[in-house]
């Protein structure tokens, strides 16, 4: 009777134990840190928008006529405070992507072509697509806070 050599970790289930996670280092960086670096900036630029859309357009349009001047005189000075926040929140949010950058930065040996074809270090990526979007809309806010401040509310 011929004896049967035990198997040497050639199956389906012993191949996925033995391949380590596309994302080793997602235990360094929390969810709710990659979320905020993710989302937060355009989250807080969303709300700036909202909010100088809306307040000016009910100074400036509060019936059917536009008007000269605001109804509210502290209308630039509100724009401005929601705008610097808006800023601020912006800053904050690349400030948490760019931490959990440097948690993960670790996560994969390789440059970032051979991560790419792979599909390898996913929070890297998620921490990096965070910092590059705080900083775009850290721009865009910049500018519309110039024109908060500088520009006229009303052209009426």
């Amino acid at each position: 009777m011929a004896t049967r050599e035990p198997a040497t970790g050639t199956g389906p289930a012993d191949a996925a134990r033995d391949t380590a996670h596309p994302a080793p280092h997602r235990d360094r960086v929390p969810g709710w840190l990659i979320t905020v670096g993710l989302f937060g900036a355009p989250a807080a630029w969303s709300v700036q928008s909202l909010l100088d859309v809306g307040l000016s357009g009910y100074a400036c349009y509060p019936k059917d006529e536009p008007l000269a001047t605001p109804i509210w005189s502290g209308l630039s000075i509100a724009l401005a405070g929601a705008n610097v926040v808006a800023l601020l929140v912006c800053v904050i949010a690349g400030v948490v992507a760019f931490v959990a950058y440097r948690r993960s930065g670790a996560e994969r040996p390789g440059s970032a072509h051979h991560l790419l074809e792979s599909g390898d270090g996913r929070t890297r990526f998620l921490a990096l697509a965070g910092v590059l979007t705080s900083v775009l809309f850290v721009v865009a806010v910049a500018f519309e806070t110039v024109q908060a401040i500088v520009g006229l509310p009303c052209h009426g």
